[in-house]
């Protein structure tokens, strides 16, 4: 589709792309630009838009095409909008949107397109601990740069580089915390609030990653969407127990709209993020659930990565030989279904409770109860003996 709208000015699409684009012929140059838009009278007036503004430009003596090279943060932002302009949003935008603000762009900082090489991409990869899921987000998230770099004719088809290869059939780390690791993070996390010299925002959301971490654990929930669309107005009591519903989840049919109940531990936990999070407001047990925000807001309004947050905490362990096994916050989830099971709770009603399949449950938790000794000694007709 192309379409002139004045002398050296129309807007394009290409068949590959939703979003027209403007070009734009003047001061003996041609500029082409991506109006990031599909609706096509939205898309007439910005080109419009553009020709008034690089007018003034040129009336003024302002250089037209900036000589400034674009950096890769600037191309992702754009990358952002793109997505932002997508009229029907899915769940998986904020988790390219998450990887983008807090992974990507942090890590090439302010490099140019020219740094955006295989190599540096490689490196990247490698300087995080990346599960499958998350390594797969990353690559739409360079794809979907790398596309926008071809279409605005920053980068040749040709120039684009490698991705690192992403095993189909690696399953992801499903290690749990061992009880001596569990109780060592949860004593150093209690300080980590008060590790070097953090300012107001640093110390609120350590203080917050604790109880946090308690939360996790208890309920078994998902670090990130599950969590962060929760509001402390979610909670609600029936009979001697407080319940709430999960509306987010990974697996349809499984992890959405399902109701859990917050153990002792859990409840207290929200609570004490309350009275963190809030404290300008006469906060107690009981009125807390009134409050009409999310649990992981902070009082600075923004909600903090966690995921990366705890990371770090990981590092700081590790690095003073707290522990040696690498955990990241999923760790809880898995922490949660194992303790659960060697509990003996009944597989359905963990799977219900998680928001998975108990085929999911079965294929990677198994081994939990089937190597326990009482189990063993059910099936061998015998009772443990202890060896001194």
């Amino acid at each position: 589709m192309y379409e002139n709208l004045d002398k050296g000015l129309a807007i394009y699409r290409q068949k590959h792309t939703k979003s027209y684009y403007v070009r734009l012929r003047i001061d003996k140059k041609e500029i082409r630009r991506s109006l990031s838009v599909s609706d096509i009278s939205e898309a007439k007036s910005l080109a419009w838009r553009f020709k008034f503004d690089m007018e003034s430009k040129k009336l003024a003596g302002i250089p037209i095409l900036a000589t400034k090279e674009l950096t890769i943060n600037q191309a992702f932002k754009e990358v952002i909008k793109e997505l932002d302009n997508i009229k029907v949003q899915k769940t998986i935008y904020n988790d390219y949107r998450l990887v983008i603000n807090n992974f990507i762009t942090p890590y090439f900082k302010n490099k140019t397109i020219k740094d955006l090489t295989s190599k540096n991409i490689r490196l990247y990869f490698e300087s995080l601990n990346l599960s499958l899921t998350r390594k797969r987000i990353n690559n739409t998230c360079f794809k979907k740069l790398f596309q926008f770099l071809e279409e605005e004719e920053h980068m040749k088809k040709s120039e684009i580089p490698t991705l690192p290869k992403v095993e189909n059939n690696k399953v992801e780390n499903r290690e749990a915390f061992t009880t001596t690791d569990h109780q060592k993070i949860m004593k150093e996390l209690q300080d980590f609030h008060n590790l070097g010299k953090p300012n107001f925002k640093t110390k609120e959301y350590r203080q917050t990653l604790y109880y946090y971490f308690i939360i996790l654990c208890e309920t078994g929930v998902r670090a990130g969407e599950e969590v962060k669309s929760l509001m402390f107005s979610d909670i609600e009591k029936d009979g001697l127990n407080h319940f709430v519903t999960i509306t987010k989840g990974k697996t349809k049919g499984y992890s959405r709209s399902r109701k859990i109940a917050l153990s002792k531990k859990a409840y207290n936990a929200i609570f004490e993020i309350a009275c963190i999070q809030n404290p300008e407001k006469d906060i107690n047990i009981k009125n807390f659930t009134n409050i009409n925000k999310p649990i992981l807001e902070a009082s600075f309004g923004k909600i903090p990565c966690y995921i990366r947050v705890f990371g770090l905490f990981i590092k700081h362990l590790q690095t003073n030989n707290i522990i040696k096994n690498h955990y990241t916050l999923y760790s809880c989830r898995h922490f949660y279904i194992t303790t659960k099971l060697q509990d003996g709770v009944d597989v359905y009603v963990v799977a219900k409770y998680v928001g998975n399949s108990v085929e999911m449950i079965q294929r990677f938790y198994d081994h939990h109860t089937i190597g326990k000794q009482e189990n063993i000694d059910k099936l061998t007709g015998k009772k443990s003996e202890v060896i001194f």
